[in-house]
């Protein structure tokens, strides 16, 4: 070995402090954040402590701590907006027996509630209705998914009377609206904030709600349990977020009233107000007893021929 080669080898301690300033440089090196996974959630307009919740930043900023960046939807009734997302704003107390066939892996993970002066049967003032027992042989609006028609079969049970006893109209909300202002049918079965809007129009009378009926009316979250299996801590964040939404409505519903409105096409802000003193903002996981309930109404649209036999809502997943 030449004297050159000597002096160009480097020496043991020379190694050393090479691999020493590696390590701290690599160290001093800021490491790649993990990509952000994405959370879809998809809410109705009607849907109060989730809009409160994202007007307030109740949410994303829990989930964004987490990992998780937010996509929000508007929530409609088609099986692909269901089916393409993790989490559902609430849903009426009805509606997961008529999509529980179509997206079993949908879970209950909270229920709100209960509500039961948030749903009534509307009556037009020049049709001298003033029983539900002189609905036979009338035309009724109704929504043919939600908990307004468990409201009007309950109700008719009560007189002795069945579906088949009536003319039934199934259309979504808006359309029930406008038939019903332009006196095409002779009342409407409905819930909140359509219900309050209604029963302030001069041609309207209310007949019979919810607790007249013996509803509880609870609404129901839903989520995909495949997504909440893999990510178990986006559960109690969005709980935390809507308990959170509750709170603040309670201690600012003015406030909360004005941001509904905003929401709610400019809908006046004093019914929109009545719409908060009629919900009960509680919530809660759900349990079995809202299996039970869901069963009940299952068999209830089973006889009213709504359901098709062998609707089994004991197979409807929980989130604890």
């Amino acid at each position: 070995m030449t004297e050159t080669e000597t002096l160009r080898r480097p020496g043991r301690r020379q190694v050393l402090a090479g691999g020493i300033t590696a390590l701290l440089a690599a160290a001093a090196k800021p490491s790649r954040a993990a990509a952000p996974r994405t959370l879809r959630i998809s809410a109705q307009e009607s849907s109060i402590l989730f809009q409160i919740a994202r007007s307030r930043n109740l949410l994303e900023p829990a989930l964004h701590n987490a990992g998780f960046e937010t996509v929000w939807s508007t929530l409609g009734h088609s099986p692909v907006e269901m089916g393409q997302v993790d989490f559902l704003s609430d849903v009426a107390e009805a509606v997961p027996t008529f999509i529980h066939r179509v997206f079993p892996d949908l879970a209950l993970y909270a229920a709100e509630g209960p509500s039961p002066h948030a749903l009534g049967i509307l009556t037009r003032k020049d049709r001298n209705i003033t029983s539900v027992r002189a609905l036979a042989g009338r035309s009724v609006c109704v929504a043919k998914s939600g908990s307004a028609l468990d409201l009007l079969i309950r109700s008719l049970q009560q007189a002795d009377l069945k579906l088949s006893d009536i003319h039934t109209i199934f259309l979504p909300e808006p359309g029930c609206l406008q038939a019903f202002r332009t006196g095409s049918v002779d009342a409407w079965a409905t819930f909140d904030p359509f219900l309050t809007f209604g029963r302030a129009l001069p041609e309207a009378a209310v007949l019979t709600d919810g607790a007249a009926a013996g509803m509880q009316y609870n609404r129901y979250y839903m989520a995909n349990r495949n997504f909440v299996r893999d990510n178990p801590q986006t559960v109690p964040l969005i709980r935390t977020a809507l308990k959170d939404a509750a709170a603040w409505i309670a201690a600012n519903r003015d406030e909360a009233a004005k941001t509904l409105s905003e929401h709610w096409q400019n809908m006046p802000v004093e019914i929109v107000s009545q719409v908060l003193r009629s919900r009960t903002f509680s919530i809660r996981p759900a349990d079995q007893s809202d299996i039970a309930a869901l069963q009940d109404i299952a068999a209830r649209y089973t006889a009213a021929g709504i359901l098709a036999p062998g609707s089994d809502m004991s197979t409807i997943p929980l989130i604890a």
